[in-house]
């Protein structure tokens, strides 16, 4: 399709979604595309005082059964609570990127903004798409006032990759140590072992194949949208296997996201240790992390899960599909992870309603947040909407989410070990949950659909509090949204 006829399709959808009823199941605080559906956080960063957070999105593709190109769009803030919906950033009007502009990373240098990404091919004919049939191609854009992108350069092809990889090499990720600029891109080997490249580059145009990195056994067939992060002095590569064999109480969904500790330098000698998963609920993937000049280390995902059995969610009848999930800090204390709801969050608190848990609690909202201090050995349920549960069985150690029947839209269930249960953080809005256990300890994040608003806690040892949460203040820039 023409960039001028895709974009003028968009403008339009684009033009119907904003005119279109308020959506129960659009969430108030978590960000959303104004239509289609969204994908992976890319791009983030902190540029002077404002953040910048571009996810891939296919704007039509809640009004088609066809394959549409993503495009990239964009959100900036600089309190996370105020927001401004920008242009779209990436359009695939590259030969090299026609089928899509699939993930990347920024990287700011010299007074720019540069994007990198993977610009997506697929040929047509009788190909396996994974040894034959496609282009994984290395591009950049920049950008001098963080929203306009220009000078699309090719810089990478699948031919410069290493033979012994196949054509499934993507999403660029640059990553700064030691005085030396890094690119990693996560890649499946022709033997099917997931892994992930590392490039070193002066310039940012010209690359040298430095290392690979790899587990000691294969852990699965391909690594999607790696990264790297120190967290508390820990290294850790973020990313995202496929073909992890599923067990009771993890690796239960499609495909996996979280992140290896490692030890050593990213140019050689370098060891991963055990996974870690990010996540034990049904819709959390393509996480990615921002630098915050703070020195925080915040998490992004997508609040999504490739080739899950339920397909496209209710909300996609409406006209969009998917979310961001909210932004997490991150911790490394005694040797764990610990993932944290961004302190930011707060703001958007109403004042808090507390409660004896003895008494049992109940309210009615789709936008609020609860928070449970349990007594040890203690058991718990709580209600959420239709027919979702939440349940502890403190002599078994599991902690359950049943979606439901209704509110799972297709969902199931998920468990995980927890020996101990001391507190549980919960987010619900509009059809998104997240539930932070023991201070981050570990996360569940899923979608809920159903029309009811009700949230419930059984009688239990301890307390609560339970606050109302107030919208994202979210505004259109000034300029065409597709421009």
């Amino acid at each position: 399709m023409e960039h001028s006829a895709y974009s003028q399709q968009v403008r339009a959808v684009y033009d119907a979604m904003a005119a279109a009823p308020a959506d129960p199941w659009r969430p108030a605080y978590h960000l959303t595309p104004l239509s289609g559906t969204l994908g992976d956080p890319n791009g983030l960063c902190q540029w002077g005082d404002t953040f910048h957070i571009f996810y891939v999105t296919s704007p039509l593709a809640c009004r088609t059964k066809e394959r549409t190109p993503c495009v990239w769009g964009h959100y900036t803030t600089r309190d996370f609570v105020h927001y401004r919906r920008q242009p779209v950033a990436l359009w695939p009007d590259d030969r090299r990127d026609r089928d899509g502009v699939y993930s990347g990373s920024a990287l700011l240098r010299d007074g720019k903004l540069y994007l990198y990404y993977t610009g997506n091919v697929r040929h047509h004919g009788d190909f396996d798409y994974i040894h034959a049939g496609r282009e994984q191609n290395v591009l950049r854009a920049e950008s001098t006032d963080g929203v306009h992108f220009t000078g699309k350069t090719l810089l990478m092809t699948n031919e410069d990759f290493p033979a012994w990889v196949t054509q499934h090499v993507r999403d660029p990720q640059w990553v700064q140590q030691d005085g030396k600029l890094y690119m990693l891109l996560g890649a499946r080997t022709q033997e099917d072992e997931g892994c992930a490249l590392v490039y070193e580059s002066e310039d940012g145009t010209r690359f040298r194949h430095v290392n690979t990195l790899r587990t000691e056994q294969p852990f699965g067939f391909m690594w999607e949208c790696p990264d790297y992060a120190v967290v508390d002095g820990q290294p850790l590569l973020i990313a995202c296997p496929q073909g992890i064999p599923h067990e009771t109480y993890r690796f239960a969904n499609p495909h996996q996201c979280g992140c290896f500790p490692v030890d050593g330098p990213l140019s050689g000698q370098t060891t991963l240790g055990d996974f870690i998963s990010f996540d034990y609920g049904f819709d959390y993937y393509a996480a990615r992390t921002l630098k915050a000049d703070d020195g925080r280390v915040l998490l992004f995902g997508w609040m999504g899960m490739s080739e899950a059995d339920y397909g496209c969610n209710p909300c996609a009848r409406n006209g969009w599909d998917q979310a961001l999930s909210l932004p997490r800090e991150l911790h490394w204390v005694n040797g764990a992870l610990r993932q944290i709801p961004l302190r930011e969050l707060q703001a958007l608190r109403s004042a808090p309603h507390t409660a004896e848990g003895a008494r049992g609690f109940t309210a009615h909202s789709r936008r609020c947040e609860l928070v449970l201090h349990v007594k040890p050995d203690t058991d718990l349920t709580l209600r959420l909407l239709e027919d979702a549960r939440l349940c502890y069985r403190a002599g078994e150690g599991v902690l359950t989410l049943d979606a439901g029947t209704v509110c799972g839209a297709g969902r199931t269930v998920r468990r995980m070990k927890l020996p101990r249960l001391q507190t549980l953080d919960l987010y619900l809005d509009g059809s998104t949950l997240e539930v932070f256990v023991n201070e981050g300890e570990a996360v569940l994040t899923t979608r809920l659909f159903g029309r009811d608003d009700t949230v419930a806690a059984e009688p239990f040892a301890g307390t609560l509090e339970f606050y109302t949460m107030n919208a994202f203040v979210l505004e259109d820039a000034d300029a065409d949204p597709v421009s």
